[in-house]
C-alpha cells in the first residue's frame, strides 16, 4: 500500500487547526469525524512500519455523548485529544521527511558506529555482522522503519550504513504468471534503504545482497551494490576507505 506523504501531511494539518478552530467556537458536532480521519491517517502511516507503538483514538463511548442540547465534557475532552495527538503525528512525519542536515564527515575519520538495516537473521546476516566486527565498527542494528527513523535521532553522528537484502519475499507482475515470480527483499528493507539513501547520500550506503539468482533488486547504478560471495567483505572495505573509516583488513583473521 502506497502513502502519498503529501496528501498525509495536508490532511494532518487540516485535521489539526479545524479541531482547535472548532474547540475555540464550541463546534463539537464534527467530533466523530475528526477521530475517525485521524486513526485513517495513522493506519495508513503504521502500513509501512511507522509509529507501531502510537495506538488509534477511541470514540466517546455511548452513555457519555450528548443528544439535547451542547456537547458532554467527554467529547469536549476528546475532541483537545484529537488535535493535541494530529500535532504530534505531524510533527512527526515532517520530522521523518525532513532534509538531513548538511554534514562534513566526509572530509575527517568517522567514528567506529555504522548503521546496519536487516530483516531477518540468516548465514549472510551472520557473515557481515561478524565481519564488521572484526573490523572493529559497531553496528547499530535496525530492523524496521520505525526503529531506523528512532534511531537517526538517537544516533545523528553516525553517517553510514550497510542495508542487507534477502530473499525474503516471492513476487510476479499482476499480469503475469507464478513461474516469472522472482525473490525480493521485503518492502520494508526497500523503504529504508530509500530513507538512508536521501538521509546520507549514496557514497555512504552500502546495499549488501546474496548472489542474483532469480532475486531482484532495485535497478539503481549510483547505490554501492556488494554482491555476497567470495571476497565481498574487499570490497566493503574499499568503500569505507573512501567514506574515511579507519579500517584495516588485516584484522580479519581469515585473510
Amino acid at each position: 500500500m502506497g502513502v502519498d506523504f503529501g496528501s498525509l501531511i495536508i490532511d494532518l494539518e487540516a485535521l489539526a487547526s479545524s479541531s482547535r478552530e472548532d474547540f475555540v467556537n464550541e463546534f463539537w458536532g464534527s467530533y466523530e469525524n475528526y477521530v475517525q480521519t485521524y486513526n485513517r491517517l495513522l493506519k495508513d502511516l503504521q502500513s509501512l512500519g511507522f509509529y507501531k507503538q502510537l495506538t488509534p483514538l477511541e470514540e466517546v463511548p455511548f452513555s457519555d455523548q450528548a443528544f439535547d442540547s451542547g456537547f458532554s465534557k467527554h467529547e469536549k475532552a476528546k475532541l483537545r485529544e484529537v488535535a493535541n495527538a494530529s500535532n504530534v503525528l505531524l510533527q512527526k512525519v515532517k520530522l521523518l521527511l525532513s532534509p538531513p542536515a548538511p554534514t562534513k564527515l566526509n572530509s575527517q575519520v568517522r567514528s567506529n558506529q555504522i548503521f546496519l538495516v536487516y530483516d531477518k537473521v540468516n548465514q549472510m546476516t551472520s557473515d557481515v555482522t561478524a565481519t564488521l566486527e572484526q573490523l572493529e565498527l559497531e553496528p547499530i542494528i535496525v530492523h524496521n522503519p520505525q526503529e531506523l527513523t528512532d534511531k537517526t535521532a538517537d544516533y545523528p553522528h553516525v553517517s553510514f550504513a550497510v542495508v542487507l537484502l534477502s530473499p525474503d519475499e516471492l513476487a510476479y507482475p499482476k499480469d503475469g504468471t507464478p513461474d516469472q515470480a522472482k525473490h525480493r527483499p521485503t518492502q520494508n528493507i526497500i523503504i529504508e534503504l530509500g530513507i538512508l539513501l536521501g538521509r546520507l547520500g549514496n557514497q555512504n550506503v552500502a546495499a549488501i545482497y546474496p548472489p542474483k539468482q532469480n532475486f531482484e533488486i532495485p535497478d539503481d547504478r549510483n547505490i554501492l551494490w556488494i554482491e555476497h560471495k567470495t571476497g565481498w567483505y574487499l570490497k566493503l572495505i574499499k568503500e569505507l576507505k573512501t567514506a574515511n573509516f579507519d579500517v584495516d583488513a588485516n584484522k580479519l583473521g581469515w585473510l
